[in-house]
């Protein structure tokens, strides 16, 4: 990669990071009622994929957990770690990606995915790599915006956005992904996950409206 498309792409990683913060307090009014449902229980060494900001971190604090997280996004990691200091949380932060997850395998109690998997290179790769460091019985819990299969136009605009600069600017989001499907067919002893519309108003919100919560068992 040239010079100058490192930079371009630093910028846009910084850009994503500042836009996302400005987020947090309306994505935590949003999903407050099912995060505190999908996290409830949680115990024992918990990985994170794509934590970003630290937004699921008032969820999780007073938890019995040891927690570690993937971020790729170098940008992020001082709102997490200025989250992870509010919330009593202290932060891991493991090198890689998580279609490569450098931890060992059956290692994990839970793994925490919140609207994420939209933006990972390989969704496949990704799943069979968090349930490699699962523990037998452990549970990947996921929240996630998926490609709406009801709504033909806003299901048109997702399958468009991957090739506008929305993908520049959301790090990489394709908000087409039939992410519950993949989730499925990714082997998991057993699935389960409710489909749900997302209230609140603006342009993002109505883009990324049809949501999945749940969990997928080892």
């Amino acid at each position: 990669m040239s010079k100058g498309k490192k930079i371009k792409r630093g910028l846009f990683k910084r850009s994503f990071a500042k836009i996302q913060y400005g987020f947090d307090d309306l994505s935590y009014r949003l999903h407050h009622e099912k995060k505190v449902e999908l996290f409830r229980g949680l115990h024992g060494h918990v990985l994170e994929i794509g934590p970003g900001t630290g937004v699921n971190f008032p969820f999780l604090k007073q938890k019995p957990i040891v927690w570690q997280g993937i971020e790729p996004n170098p940008a992020m990691h001082p709102f997490l770690y200025r989250s992870a200091a509010l919330n009593e949380i202290r932060p891991v932060l493991v090198e890689g990606a998580s279609e490569e997850i450098d931890l060992d395998a059956n290692s994990m109690d839970y793994v925490i995915s919140t609207e994420v998997l939209c933006s990972v290179s390989n969704l496949s790769k990704s799943l069979s790599e968090i349930k490699r460091v699962l523990k037998p019985k452990g549970r990947f819990v996921f929240l996630e915006h998926v490609v709406d299969k009801k709504d033909i136009w806003r299901r048109s605009i997702q399958s468009l956005l991957p090739y506008t600069p929305w993908r520049y600017f959301s790090d990489g989001c394709d908000p087409s992904r039939d992410i519950g499907t993949a989730i499925k067919n990714a082997k998991f002893s057993e699935v389960n996950f409710s489909e749900y519309m997302v209230k609140g108003k603006g342009v993002i919100v109505d883009i990324t409206r049809p949501h999945i919560c749940g969990w997928a068992q080892k």
